[in-house]
């Protein structure tokens, strides 16, 4: 076969197997693609009233980038894709995940771009014998078990987890033409436009989608450093990438240590109302990297899930042993990562890879111990030197067929657990059911599969109360599971309330207790609103005095501080307001409110309409005055218009 014929067959086979590779993974996906909105989806997007986008003027566009609280940047790339969902098709979730799957499909085109330039690259100072054709087969293998592979279903089918996918996205392809300018870097040809484009477009755009894409000067150094080892054939090229390097990665990593030796108590702060101290948690992520490496290599349904608070914390380097053992096991990967350097430099890439992709949000900062997300993009530093070792052509010949059986075992398992865990999450019943069988001890899993009971209602009584016994179950069973946990006390005394059955006083005395000492979740303020509005509509029936102390209970918490406690004030003031016809208190409690969380907007402009309610005008302008000079993205435009117009009646009526 001439020359040109052969390049043209391999061509087609290589656009064949990536689209058997894209197909299979859309069958995977497909069941899930019917499921709900779960969890998090809510807050961030349905319940979002910003997301309801009618138009595409900049103010609105403005209002949905900046409307999450995510993250410290609010991550407005992946908001807007959001709402942009939202203004072409409603609160569809099939279209909200159907795009997530489509940037999941993007990114495994990436990640097989990546992997054919960067084992060109490899092949240049390593392996002159690897073949195109065998590279393209590589990189087709590693491009396929990522996207097939079960961890990842999480970063998908949750939709607004496509904060992380669209974070990877940018990341993968911007490493792409960092690697192609590299290479022409390594020929003596002009790369650093490429380059430069990579960094100051892509990482970006990766940055606001999610914080973890500002990772991406740090995997481009884990490259140059492992495959082209700062090679070039002119100077100034080197000279380049050295201070591009230094500016990207060595000062914003001085900075930051300066930082935190300067400031001590600002990361010890943060961990105020965790469950967990920063030792803890240093000591814990070791184990749980491990967790992570273990199902990445040897994936088990039975060990994923959506929350993983069953995991217990490490107290010390012994309790649990295993503690030490994975801490010990960290420091040997980076001892092999230097050790394999010269005649194994895919191996140094890829551990490295895989350990700093985790660089932040499995370290220091006082993030939840365990989510399977965070490896959606670091698990390619797992399955790139697998498989290129797996399916390695140019020695022990005789095992390859036995080499290449097993890797496309591999796949095809991932697949199947991939359409195994999407068809449950095709129903949100059989999902929760899944969890909480799973992960048994898991207090959230328990209070979700509680909560779809407590939402099942028929009109036959008796099967109603076979339904509360399963609420009331799962409930229970959440509080014993974690006892920092109040959402299943919360709910039990809600669901009892409305469906008429007595509420235990040993769950008022507990709940109480837990307000009172145990380190509370974030949205403790939606709780107790909850539990106001409950009361307000007349389904619970509470005593004032057990209201009472429920609700100034958190206040006297010693980890309910900061802007947590700006949220149990805020509550507070409704219930002054709403329930115990206390107006100074409440708007004590709002004044408290706006001085422990000054830049929370929503704060003041309660402020502003408690004093407008309580004839202070002058107070009221003071405070819409900062409420303007605050509101720089001009989401606040008709309520403050709204709010001066109400100053102005009251001024007026007051004159006459």
């Amino acid at each position: 076969m001439a020359p040109k014929a052969k390049y043209l067959t391999s061509r087609c086979i290589t656009l064949l197997l990536l689209l058997l590779a894209l197909g299979t993974t859309y069958l995977a996906y497909k069941p899930g693609l019917s499921g709900t909105f779960i969890f998090d989806d809510y807050p961030n997007i349905v319940n979002n009233p910003e997301m309801a986008v009618q138009d595409l003027h900049g103010d609105t566009l403005r209002r949905a980038g900046f409307s999450s609280s995510s993250g410290p940047l609010r991550r407005p790339v992946s908001m807007l894709s959001f709402a942009a969902n939202y203004y072409a098709s409603g609160f569809a979730p099939y279209y909200f995940k159907i795009t997530n799957l489509i940037i999941h499909l993007g990114t495994g085109l990436g990640i097989f771009s990546f992997g054919v330039l960067l084992l060109n690259s490899y092949k240049k100072r390593f392996e002159p014998d690897l073949s195109g054709r065998q590279i393209q087969s590589i990189s087709i293998a590693i491009a396929a078990v990522w996207l097939l592979h079960p961890l990842n279903l999480t970063a998908v089918l949750y939709v607004v987890q496509r904060m992380t996918s669209l974070s990877a996205l940018f990341v993968i392809w911007g490493l792409v033409i960092f690697v192609w300018g590299r290479d022409r870097l390594l020929e003596g040809k002009t790369g650093a436009p490429a380059i430069l484009v990579s960094l100051l477009i892509f990482t970006p755009l990766a940055t606001l989608s999610k914080e973890t894409g500002a990772l991406m000067p740090l995997f481009m150094l884990v490259i140059e450093i492992t495959v082209f080892n700062f090679q070039t054939k002119k100077i100034a090229a080197r000279r380049f990438l050295i201070g591009l390097f230094g500016i990207t990665v060595a000062i914003p990593a001085l900075i930051f240590l300066i930082f935190i030796a300067s400031h001590p108590a600002w990361l010890a702060s943060s961990y105020q109302g965790r469950s967990f101290t920063l030792t803890e948690r240093i000591m814990t992520e070791p184990r749980i990297i491990w967790f992570y490496v273990y199902e990445i290599v040897l994936p088990s349904l039975t060990q994923m899930g959506l929350f993983h608070d069953d995991i217990v914390n490490s107290h010390g380097l012994l309790t649990p042993a295993t503690t030490l053992i994975s801490i010990l096991g960290i420091a040997a990967l980076f001892a092999l990562s230097w050790l394999t350097r010269r005649k194994a430099p895919l191996i140094t890439f890829g551990i490295l890879f895989f350990l700093l992709g985790h660089a932040l949000e499995s370290s220091v900062f006082a993030l939840e111990i365990t989510f399977e997300h965070r490896n959606y993009l670091p698990m390619l530093g797992i399955l790139f030197p697998m498989f290129f070792y797996l399916l390695y052509p140019l020695k022990q010949i005789d095992n390859l067929p036995l080499r290449q059986f097993a890797a496309l075992l591999f796949i095809a398992l991932c697949a199947y657990d991939t359409w195994t865990r999407s068809s449950a999450w095709s129903n949100p019943f059989v999902l929760a059911e899944n969890e909480v069988a799973h992960h048994p001890n898991s207090a959230r899993n328990n209070g979700q599969m509680g909560n779809n009971y407590a939402n099942i209602t028929t009109a036959d009584p008796k099967l109603n109360d076979v339904y509360y016994l399963q609420v009331r179950r799962y409930y229970e069973q959440s509080n014993i599971s974690d006892p920092n946990y109040t959402t299943g006390l919360f709910a039990l005394i809600i669901t009892s309330a409305t469906r008429d059955k007595d509420i235990d006083p040993s769950w008022i005395n507990e709940l109480e207790h837990r307000l009172k000492t145990a380190s509370l979740q974030s949205d403790i303020g939606n709780q107790l609103v909850d539990l106001i509005n409950c009361q307000m509509e007349q389904r619970c029936k509470l005593s004032q005095h057990d209201l009472d102390r429920l609700m100034k209970a958190p206040l006297e918490n010693p980890a309910v501080v900061g802007g947590k406690r700006a949220l149990v004030l805020s509550s507070l003031s409704f219930y002054f307001v709403d329930i115990a016809n206390d107006y100074p208190a409440a708007l004590d409690a709002m004044h408290q409110t706006v001085a422990l969380a000054p830049q929370e907007l929503e704060f003041r402009l309660t402020l502003i309409k408690f004093l407008i309610a309580y004839m202070r005008p002058d107070e009221a302008k003071r405070e819409l005055s900062l409420l303007k000079r605050m509101d720089s993205l001009n989401a606040y435009t008709k309520q403050i218009a709204t709010q001066e117009k109400l100053i102005a009646e009251l001024e007026n009526n007051q004159r006459h």
